[in-house]
């Protein structure tokens, strides 16, 4: 009887096409004795079929032996993907519902952060409060509900922010182990993903991002509370708009106005210092004590007084001021004084008046007040002292207590 090669077979190789092929038998030549003592017809007749059929058994025996032996190859790396956490487990077309409800819950701690931003807003721009009550019971119920939700702890990094909380959630998870003999596919740069926008979460939460979608009853009243938030907070944050634009426009009118109302005073000034400029200039053409009483202006606090036009427009301010004072007008008791009076006072009352044709009376620029006024050392005396300059009156230098001939009446308008 014949044998098949009594050579031990070789260990058992992989192919690049794939894990596991049937074994390659060593081609099944008899031994060199053995071939010399055989009839050479023997051989060439009988040796193919009973090589043929040893050379299927052989075949045989190690295939199965490959695939134990790679069966228990394999079987540390599902052990190994069993131990993973349940969040990997649980496969990216459900998810996790512990991370879910964690994810929700986020979201929702995310919203009351942004709620205050937006109130605080609101009332900077005085937010009527019956628009606050809505988002602050929204918000309160929102709190609640928060307070009410179990959620497992899950490990995470300290200190570490929510936006890399979500990156890590969202980055893919790594293969299992890979075939050493697979071909690696090179990736090209156009399949990059595309930068995620820079959006802050808590702008998602107020403009409409939903919650994770998950079946997960817990988190019903949380999406029902979260969106009650975001309507009364969308309510706030439209009439904050409202109310920011109204005071712009109304600062922008009231600028409008300021600058109007400047141009109008600055307007009526001039026109003032002109007509000023044109009173005082009115009288240059008379004489000292020849001004007729169409170029001079009476007073309203005394019928009987008359003055050079400007002069009479600063007393009248003045009298304005002395009155709220002190409840009363000034008292006039003498005011422009024609040629004649100046002789008739310079005879009646000698060095007191001035000689006639030079006093300041003659143009309509000076009186002499009565009542408390004409005493030093009153209250009233001293508060004209204090405040007359500031209407451009004021008692001459000669006419003060230490002066050259003391008249404590006497008042010129140096405008």
């Amino acid at each position: 009887m014949f044998r098949v090669s009594d050579r031990k077979p070789s260990r058992p190789r992989r192919s690049s096409g794939g894990r596991h092929v049937a074994q390659r038998p060593e081609p099944t030549t008899l031994p060199r004795a053995l071939r010399t003592s055989v009839p050479a017809a023997l051989r060439l007749a009988r040796v193919p079929a009973r090589v043929a059929q040893g050379g299927v058994a052989l075949g045989l025996v190690l295939s199965m032996g490959a695939v134990v032996v790679t069966a228990q190859a394999e079987a540390p790396t599902a052990a190994v993907a069993g131990e993973q956490p349940l969040a990997l487990a649980a496969g990216a077309g459900t998810g996790n519902p512990v991370q879910l409800r964690a994810d929700a819950v986020d979201e929702a701690l995310a919203a009351v952060d942004e709620v205050w931003r937006v109130r605080a807003d609101a009332t900077q721009v005085a937010v009527p409060d019956e628009v606050l009550a809505e988002l602050d019971a929204a918000t309160a119920e929102l709190q609640a509900v928060l307070a009410e939700v179990d959620v497992e702890s899950l490990p995470r990094e300290p200190n570490v922010s929510r936006s890399a909380e979500r990156a890590a959630d969202e980055a893919p998870e790594p293969a299992a182990a890979a075939d050493p003999t697979a071909t690696a596919v090179p990736t090209s740069p156009a399949a990059e993903p595309e930068a995620a926008a820079t959006r802050t979460p808590e702008a998602d939460v107020l403009e409409g991002s939903a919650l994770p979608d998950s079946s997960d009853p817990a988190t019903a009243p949380l999406r029902e509370a979260l969106d009650r938030v975001r309507q009364a907070a969308q309510v706030v944050l439209t009439t904050t708009e409202q109310k920011r634009a109204e005071a712009e426009a109304a600062q922008v009118a009231a600028g409008v106005a300021a600058a109007q109302a400047a141009a109008e005073a600055e307007r009526v000034a001039a026109e003032k210092a002109a007509q000023r400029a044109a009173w005082k200039a009115s009288l240059r053409g008379y004489a000292n004590g020849q001004v007729p009483s169409s170029a001079l202006c009476g007073l309203s606090f005394d019928a009987a007084a008359q003055l050079r036009c400007d002069a009479a427009e600063s007393l009248e301010a003045l009298n304005a001021a002395f009155r709220e004072r002190f409840g009363t007008h000034l008292t006039v008791s003498d005011s422009y004084r024609s040629y004649a009076g100046q002789v008739a006072c310079r005879a009646a009352k000698g060095s007191l008046c001035a000689a006639p044709g030079t006093s300041n009376h003659g143009m309509g620029v000076a009186v002499d007040l009565g009542g408390a006024v004409q005493t030093f050392g009153t209250a009233q005396h001293q508060w004209m002292r204090e405040n007359a300059p500031a209407f451009q009156w004021t008692l001459p230098e000669w006419a003060r207590a230490n002066g050259s001939k003391p008249e404590p009446w006497h008042w010129e308008y140096v405008g």
